[in-house]
């Protein structure tokens, strides 16, 4: 392996405050920590492999800890961090705790880490450290140069990934890297500091691309405390092995005590493997289809707050459009912890995402004229989503959206609240790209839905398949996976004050939406 040029991040950006490249250096006392818990575990490493190193506290640590090891590899980009860890094994060597050290000053997604695997084969390897918590969008937008190639590495499709979905962690990227360059090098152990996200993304690939990783663990442990950073975090653990370990096992960090195992159960991803069995029946396909809210990347030009009857928009000024392209807007801080009052409203140039907006000219002239003096805000949006629609178009946009009545819940809140929104003032009431809805023409339905929604059985399902640490706790995935039908089956409503008759004809209803279709017939 060749040591490579010095790579610099830009000079412009040497100031920048490190977190926005995902560097938060682990204190020694920490990795002390981490490397006394192998320790104890019975890792006994010969040799200790860092992917990106720092300032080497992680190798110092398990020098110090385990009296095994004799040689050191160490990758890290910034020329100063690794002069900084070179005088610290200078140290280590010169006093005979280690044998030697290679240390490459290069880009880890360059990185050839077969090569460490291949030149050891009977050693027992560890790999450790702190790989960057940020993804490759958070990294790109600030120019970082150490990206791996860009690529879809979940296979996500269409829209998804436009939207999003094929956004993934640069830590995640780094440990497929390490699992699949040392996938046959069955000595070696990983133990990586990461996301929790990251964990459940590889425990969720197992299942179509299989690796053979086994004894996956999961250490939660306090990442303020840690690192002065609010998010939730694990250390990382597997050994390469034979098996293709569809689970993980969490832990306490602190305590070492099992919390709970989440993975792979038969067809199933689930968050809670022990509980999960209670309410498999409930786990399937939703007959009725689950929509994401209205996304227009604009929110100071299409988003507008009513006062005293006159519209201002996000720009402080006072907005005149056509009655017939403003309706009622739900956001996720609306409904997520319950039903709120509207606070905004939203312009809507388009009935259907396909419809030429030009049309305004003579159907809303107000509002077409409006839009084309805040043309510069509309036309530098910059997702591809609106590459080659009509201008000023938005996305999220079809008949469901304009359904008189809708169960909505929002993906951003831990609450999981669903709510029943009716009309006001006689127009269907639009929720944004951080929710989630269902549409209805009949108020009975949307009750019947809501009901259902709200019972003990689908409560105790959604907390066994979905990861209250993530992000966006619900997404439209796991709203599909409700099965509908059985979760009207199994619910009391002796309380909802509906006609036995009207209950019977809602189950036939969702009995016979085999096909998914907001609209298909109901009674």
């Amino acid at each position: 392996m060749n040591k490579t040029p010095e790579p610099l991040f830009p000079k412009e950006k040497e100031d920048t405050i490190r977190e926005n490249y995902g560097d938060w250096q682990t204190n020694y006392e920490f990795a002390k920590s981490v490397c006394l818990y192998l320790k104890n575990r019975g890792i006994v490493p010969n040799i200790v492999v860092e992917p990106t190193c720092g300032v080497g506290n992680f190798i110092a640590a398990a020098i110090d800890v385990f009296e095994t090891v004799k040689k050191v590899y160490g990758v890290e980009i910034f020329k100063g961090y690794v002069d900084q860890t070179e005088r610290k094994l200078q140290e280590y060597q010169k006093n005979n705790l280690i044998i030697s050290y290679e240390l490459y000053n290069a880009d880890v997604f360059n990185f050839d880490f077969r090569e460490i695997a291949n030149q050891n084969p009977n050693q027992n390897i560890l790999v450790i450290g702190n790989p960057p918590w940020v993804t490759n969008s958070g990294l790109g937008k600030n120019d970082g140069v150490n990206l791996p190639v860009k690529g879809n590495i979940n296979k996500t499709k269409g829209i998804e990934a436009i939207t999003g979905k094929g956004n993934f962690d640069i830590a995640e990227s780094i440990c497929d890297q390490i699992i699949d360059a040392f996938s046959h090098h069955s000595n070696t152990h990983i133990a990586l500091l990461v996301k929790n996200s990251v964990v459940k993304n590889i425990i969720h690939r197992q299942h179509s691309h299989p690796r053979r990783i086994q004894d996956v663990r999961q250490l939660v442990f306090d990442a303020k405390k840690e690192f002065n950073v609010s998010v939730p975090a694990s250390l990382f653990e597997c050994h390469i092995g034979n098996d293709c370990q569809k689970e993980c096992i969490s832990y306490d960090f602190y305590t070492k005590r099992i919390t709970h195992s989440f993975g792979w159960v038969n067809e199933a991803f689930v968050s809670n493997i022990q509980d999960y069995g209670r309410t498999s029946f409930l786990d399937g396909q939703s007959p009725l289809i689950w929509r994401s809210g209205i996304k227009h990347d604009c929110s100071k030009v299409m988003e507008l707050s009513l006062n005293d009857s006159i519209y201002l928009n996000g720009l402080k000024e006072v907005v005149d459009v056509d009655d017939i392209t403003v309706f009622p807007l739900l956001k996720s801080s609306d409904i997520g912890k319950g039903l709120k009052g509207v606070r905004k409203y939203l312009i809507l140039p388009q009935t259907n995402i396909s419809e030429n907006t030009s049309i305004l000219k003579e159907r809303a002239p107000k509002t077409y004229s409006y839009l084309l003096s805040h043309a510069t805000y509309l036309d530098g949006r910059k997702s591809i989503i609106y590459k080659n629609k009509p201008r000023f178009s938005v996305f999220g946009l079809g008949d469901y959206s304009f359904a008189p009545y809708k169960i909505v819940i929002s993906a951003l809140y831990s609450d999981l609240m669903f709510s029943l929104v009716e009309p006001i003032a006689g127009k269907p009431v639009m929720v944004d790209d951080t929710c989630y809805l269902l549409g209805f023409k009949k108020i009975e339905y949307a009750k019947l839905t809501l009901f259902i929604l709200q019972s003990e059985p689908l409560k105790r399902f959604i907390q066994n398949i979905c990861f209250m640490d993530a992000k966006r706790i619900v997404n439209r995935e796991l709203l599909m996976r409700i099965n509908l039908y059985q979760l009207s089956k199994t619910v009391d409503y002796s309380s909802i004050g509906i006609s036995q008759k009207k209950i019977q004809e809602y189950q036939s209803w969702l009995y016979m939406q085999t096909t998914p279709n907001l609209f298909c017939n109901q009674i």
